[in-house]
């Protein structure tokens, strides 16, 4: 069976179990609303919903990161599993107290509070069904997603069933939503105890046993570092759902009881429409969203230019399915008495394609560091939806809050769009398909190696005898940069003509090449590369340098880890001509230490071969100096931009001449280095960066050193 068969397949049996969750989830509602009077279905609706508002925050997005951590990390993303119990089982407790405390508190009918403790477990439910889905996911079997998905609505059907014939009101309904909740939390977190041992069977990686290479043990996340990189992913779970029931609790809240059972059956039927689109981007592609944009895969641009048009398009044909059969299905199946209920389903399925949009925009989102973009759209479309959803049921009761319910989709499709379409510009210059990275390639080590989001700009200038060492070093990382920009500064000795075999040399788009039209030194260089670059970071090579194998994974490692921090770096060691950066001992896993400001303007820790950065810090290098110009960058990162600098204290890159002091090349330069730190000092503290007496004591300091390094080198010019 192919991969577009099986894809095909997953999508059909996603589908329709979409489609029978909702049906069933459906039916749940219908035979609730024909069995309990309508005030009584009224207050049910209003405990279930502040119950599903609860819910997403237990584990907060902790599921949905596995998927992006698995996606781009592999099997390492197993060090994440420890912080996540401890993080699942606090939040788990947290929300729990927080339901207890708002039927307590924060509902003015007593009945509806009593509701709410009885269905208590449920607000467990969802979340385990998350964990359970995204180890399923990452294994891609996907019919027992689907079965997760429809397992909870069927025992609920049958219990609503059962109740109905034996005349059961709704304290006995809630009391067993309660016990189908426990049951199914209790299943659903045996289901992830093989991703908790590290035993899943992961897809898109290979066997684990199987990984090329030596593997680096990467730093072992705390607590923090979770709540980090999940908080955003759980705050968008939470803005969905809350923007989805939202307007019910408003309508609880302003309207009446009856209001909030005709409210509730147009969301019903909204909520079976709105599960297409969820289910296959959130079940079947996001695994492989996160995979293509780790990998700059253009499938991921096709995914998203493409899905946004059948989804805009399916959501119409539905749209217009659903108003036409509104009359007659909501009597028959709702009961006469929610016939009032048609003409807001009919209003509100003008929202369909907007939704199914919004969906598919988003989706591509999530994946790199677009989460709090995706995050913003949903909450301005949250506020937009109260405000709107306030007014509108005061002037015009339950008509008023379903037009609001319309006009707030619109707002929310609008801006996924636009940010979606404006974030996707960048990924349109990708590094290289994934085949062609795999190829293999003359001249270099072609192990398989995981592909990180990083751009490496090497500043060329008559560097033909080691520049083909410098790349060879870059590409026999086992966490090999994406992208490699090579920028030549008008080099005359025949370094161009070796840069364009190079890029042929290794597989196709990895390698880009800028020819400088003037020569304007290394920052300029530099900062010609970080133009073109379009990945979340950044890091330099010398062109007479060269990495560890493990400097990418390690570093790499830590700092998306740490994304708070915005540059690190690490000292470099000396190598013969003849030695190998592999043949280096294998450094030890040690965290790095933030350097302070005032360590940093003492001295510069941080050469340009040792720098990992976010490329998204305003800090730049000063295109008129040669000399000190990546010190002014790294000053500018701490003193302007406010940024955190770590420093590692093992070595991951190499020279091989003198660090300072050397016979040729623009370190021999003391005393030009010497004025163009003196410079540094003096043009930030007219910036108003240091202070009169940092600079007075920081320059000495450096004039200080600069004898000292006179004196070791017996060098004075």
């Amino acid at each position: 069976m192919t991969q577009r068969v099986r894809d095909a397949w997953a999508a059909s049996l996603l589908s329709i179990s979409a489609l029978g969750s909702a049906a069933l989830a459906f039916a749940v509602q219908a035979t609730l609303a024909r069995s309990l009077p309508a005030s009584s279905y009224g207050q049910f609706a209003a405990a279930f919903a502040v119950v599903t508002i609860i819910a997403p925050a237990v584990g907060f997005g902790v599921p949905s990161f596995w998927l992006k951590a698995y996606g781009t990390e592999g099997w390492e993303a197993q060090r994440w599993m420890g912080a996540s119990v401890r993080f699942i089982a606090r939040s788990a407790l947290v929300c729990l107290v927080a339901a207890v405390l708002w039927a307590w508190l924060g509902t003015a009918d007593t009945d509806t509070g009593r509701l709410l403790l009885w269905m208590l477990p449920v607000v467990l439910t969802q979340g385990a069904i998350e964990m359970a889905s995204a180890k399923l996911q990452l294994e891609e079997k996907f019919g027992r997603v689907a079965m997760w998905q429809a397992l909870q609505h069927a025992g609920r059907l049958a219990l609503v069933l059962a109740c109905w014939r034996l005349g059961a009101r709704a304290g006995t309904i809630a009391l067993g939503f309660g016990a189908i909740g426990a049951l199914v939390t209790l299943g659903a977190w045996r289901s992830v105890a093989a991703l908790r041992r590290g035993a899943a069977e992961l897809v898109g990686h290979g066997p684990r046993s199987a990984s090329p290479g030596p593997r680096y043990q990467l730093v072992t996340p705390s607590l923090t570092d979770l709540w980090r990189n999940a908080m955003p992913f759980g705050l968008s779970s939470l803005l969905f759902y809350a923007y989805g029931q939202s307007g019910l609790v408003i309508v609880s809240h302003l309207g009446s009881p009856r209001d909030v059972g005709v409210y509730s059956v147009a969301i019903t039927i909204l909520t079976a429409l709105y599960l297409l689109p969820t289910v296959l981007f959130q079940k079947l592609l996001m695994p492989r969203l996160h995979r293509w944009a780790a990998s700059g895969d253009e499938r991921l641009e096709r995914v998203y230019r493409d899905g946004s048009k059948w989804m805009f398009a399916a959501g119409v044909v539905l749209a217009g399915i659903a108003a036409l059969l509104a009359p007659l299905a909501i009597p028959s199946v709702f009961g006469r008495q929610y016939e009032q209920s048609v003409s807001v389903v009919v209003l509100m399925t003008l929202s369909t394609p907007f939704r199914f949009l919004t969906v598919s925009a988003s989706s591509v989102m999530t994946t790199r560091d677009l989460i709090r973009v995706r995050n913003y759209c949903a909450f301005a479309a949250l506020l937009f939806s109260v405000m709107a959803g306030v007014i509108g049921v005061l002037l015009a009761g339950v008509v008023g809050a379903a037009i609001a319910a319309v006009a707030g989709e619109i707002v929310w499709a609008g801006l996924s769009v636009l940010c979606a379409r404006h974030f996707m510009a960048g990924v349109r210059r990708k590094p290289a398909t994934v085949a062609d990275r795999y190829r293999p390639v003359h001249g270099a080590s072609a192990f398989q190696a995981e592909q990180i989001p990083v751009s490496v700009i090497v500043p060329c200038f008559n560097c033909r005898d080691t520049i083909a060492r410098a790349v060879q070093s870059v590409f026999q990382q086992t966490s090999r940069p994406q992208a490699l920009v090579l920028v030549d500064d008008c080099s005359t000795d025949g370094t161009r003509e070796l840069l364009a075999e190079l890029a042929a040399r290794y597989p196709a788009n990895w390698i880009r090449v800028l020819l400088q039209p003037r020569n304007a030194g290394p920052g300029a260089a530099r900062n010609a590369g970080w133009a073109a670059a379009t990945l979340p970071y950044i890091a330099f090579l010398d062109s007479d340098d060269s990495w560890h194998p493990a400097k990418m994974a390690l570093q790499y490692g830590w700092m998306r880890a740490h994304p708070n921090a915005a540059i690190s770096g690490h000292p470099v060691a000396q190598l013969e001509a003849s030695e190998r950066p592999a043949s280096r001992p294998m450094p030890s896993v040690t965290a790095p230490r933030r350097v302070s400001r005032q360590r940093i303007l003492f001295s510069n820790r941080f050469t340009p071969s040792s720098i990992l950065m976010r490329a998204d810090l305003a800090a730049r290098f000063d295109e008129t100096k040669r000399h000190a110009e990546d010190y002014f960058m790294l000053l500018e990162v701490v003193l302007m931009d406010r940024g955190q600098a770590y420093l590692f204290p093992f070595p991951l890159s190499y020279v091989y001449k003198a660090q300072f002091g050397a016979q040729t090349g623009l370190s021999a330069q003391l005393w030009k280095i010497q004025k163009g730190e003196q410079d540094n000092y003096l043009r930030f503290r007219k910036r108003g960066a240091i202070s009169n007496v940092e600079w007075l004591c920081f320059s000495l300091l450096s004039a200080a050193k600069y004898v000292r390094r006179c004196v070791l080198s017996r060098r004075f010019a």
